[in-house]
């Protein structure tokens, strides 16, 4: 079904350094370097000459270097075996005071020394395990005393008997595969056919179209929208399975745009319903349908806002405002129409209705009927009661600000009353043609979609507080909510 602008029903179809060394390294001992141990120096890089250590020997040293032992190339260090010369800056031997003897050395020692310095390294042991036992265990987040008392393990082992699950965004029912693998065998195609038009300058030819359903109970009942089956004289209901079926329409309600299929069938899966009023703005939602035809087609998004009133335009030029709306930008096309909206645990959210578009395909911007309304509408239909539906008994238009300047009016926003359904709620409270309603119950009235949509919040017998203006008067009412006839002006 075409619509417009505002809102349209998407329905009916390790690395080494070249060059030797690196900087850093000590260069490697070799003909006219030095060896390791030769020089007490830092580490050199490659081209750096070694800088030599305060010469340690004699006052003056030695105008010529020690001879070199035969067979030593000049510059090497010398070998271990070789003992220099006195007097190349070494001190004789002979001159050295003599070594105390042992007996000496005990005369210097204290008689209760050795007995002290095994009693303070015991007293240090016993301290060092004192503070092994209490500082550590703080300094890893455990109590001492637990350990010491063996509640410590106690929680390790009754942690080990508990495990903890963490599931991966694409794993599991929180991942779209899952969602989709849970909702599509609930999810039909609904294709129908109309009636050829009579028209003698234009006669047409019956249509086809197709859109989506929901499987409401195991024993036939499918949910759908009413634009896609308003005007099907046959409707054909094909499962996920592929298997075809006759379905016939048991009722509708284009007021929320609902319509129930029967087809005879038995043991369908059903979708799991989920809860509406607890959705948040910005939580994944999956759509699932047959956009242009095709079938068992998944797209996934978040719910965009929550509480969208959108008018709808049909076929036959009737403009239905749609209330309560679950915006998403989960991508909705025309055939999605009737089809289901899921939460990340594939339960049942809503049902798809409209699209909100200026190139006839999705923009991102959809709209679903809350699953808690459609179910109310479902279930009275199959249980063969009226739908019921709350009503003011008043006709009106938006004011805007060009509206108020061009007419002269008190207010910028509101709903001009426009015509006054005789007898009704609204006549009753003395409300009158012309008067500007402002507020419901103390919500602004910014349009003539928030009043509709404001009072479709109540139920039938509701009593409200309509605030408006009579001429540039501010006044309030109290209007009972009466059922909505079957017909109104």
């Amino acid at each position: 079904m075409n619509g417009t602008e505002g809102g349209v029903p998407p329905g009916g179809t390790p690395p080494t350094e070249p060059g030797g060394s690196r900087p850093g390294d000590y260069s490697a001992p070799g003909l006219g370097s030095q060896g390791p141990g030769a020089y007490d120096a830092e580490p050199v890089g490659p081209g750096q000459p070694p800088q030599q250590a305060p010469y340690q020997g004699a006052a003056e040293p030695p105008a010529q270097p020690p001879a070199q032992p035969p067979g030593q190339v000049p510059g090497e260090t010398p070998p271990q075996h070789f003992t220099p010369t006195p007097g190349a800056g070494m001190i004789p031997e002979s001159t050295l005071p003599p070594l105390p003897k042992r007996a000496d050395m005990k005369n210097h020692r204290s008689r209760g020394g050795a007995w002290m310095m095994v009693l303070l390294a015991l007293v240090a042991g016993i301290i060092g395990a004192l503070i092994a036992m209490l500082v550590v265990p703080y300094a890893v987040g455990v109590n001492p005393v637990d350990l010491l008392r063996g509640k410590l393990r106690k929680a390790e082992e009754k942690s080990s008997k508990t495990s903890t699950s963490v599931l991966s965004p694409t794993e599991g029912a929180t991942g779209v595969a899952g969602i989709a693998r849970k909702a599509i065998p609930s999810v039909v195609n609904v294709d129908i056919r109309t009636a050829p038009q009579a028209n003698p300058f234009f006669p047409t030819q019956a249509q086809e179209g197709t859109g989506s359903g929901v499987i409401y109970s195991a024993d036939g009942y499918i949910i759908t929208n009413n634009h896609v089956v308003a005007d099907a004289q046959e409707i054909s209901v094909t499962l996920a399975s592929g298997k075809e079926l006759k379905g016939q329409k048991v009722g509708a309600d284009p007021e929320n745009d609902i319509a129930v299929v029967k087809i005879e069938e038995s043991g369908l899966p059903v979708m799991t319903l989920g809860d509406s009023d607890n959705l948040v703005v910005g939580q994944l939602c999956v759509a699932v349908g047959s956009p242009l035809g095709f079938e068992k087609t998944v797209t996934s998004g978040i719910v965009s806002a929550l509480h969208r009133s959108v008018p709808v335009t049909s076929s036959t030029g009737q403009t239905t405002v749609l209330t309560d709306l679950i915006q998403t930008d989960a991508a909705i096309n025309p055939g999605n129409s009737g089809g289901g909206l899921c939460d990340s645990q594939a339960r049942l959210i809503g049902i798809n209705a409209v699209i909100a578009t200026q190139s006839g395909g999705s923009e991102g911007i959809g709209f679903a009927i809350p699953i808690n309304t459609a179910k109310q509408v479902a279930d009275d239909l199959i249980a063969g009661r009226p739908v019921s539906h709350p009503y003011l008994g008043i006709l009106g238009q938006t004011v805007s600000a060009n509206v108020a300047q061009q007419y002269n009016l008190p207010v910028d926003e509101g709903a001009y009353v426009t015509n006054i359904v005789q007898g009704g709620p609204a006549d009753k409270a003395g409300i009158k043609t012309g008067d500007i309603v402002v507020a419901i119950d103390g919500k602004p009235v910014k349009s003539m979609d928030d009043v509709i949509a404001e009072v479709r919040t109540n139920q039938v017998g509701d009593k409200v507080v309509l605030t408006y203006y009579s001429v540039n008067e501010k006044k309030t009412a109290e209007v009972t909510l009466e059922e909505k006839p079957q017909t109104t002006p």
